[in-house]
């Protein structure tokens, strides 16, 4: 059976796959962001 390309996707390319992956980074980026802002904050405090 032959695979449809999705609207605005290559044939070679899976759309679903590539749209978890890109949540995913996003996740990872705002949790890590707010993670080392806090570190830093922690470091702040530690140090006065």
């Amino acid at each position: 059976m032959e695979k449809l390309a999705q609207e605005g996707w290559g044939e070679e390319m899976d759309a679903q796959e590539h749209l978890a992956t890109y949540e995913g980074f996003i996740t990872f980026s705002k949790y890590g962001t707010a993670a080392v802002a806090l570190f830093v904050i922690f470091l702040a405090i530690v140090t006065l």
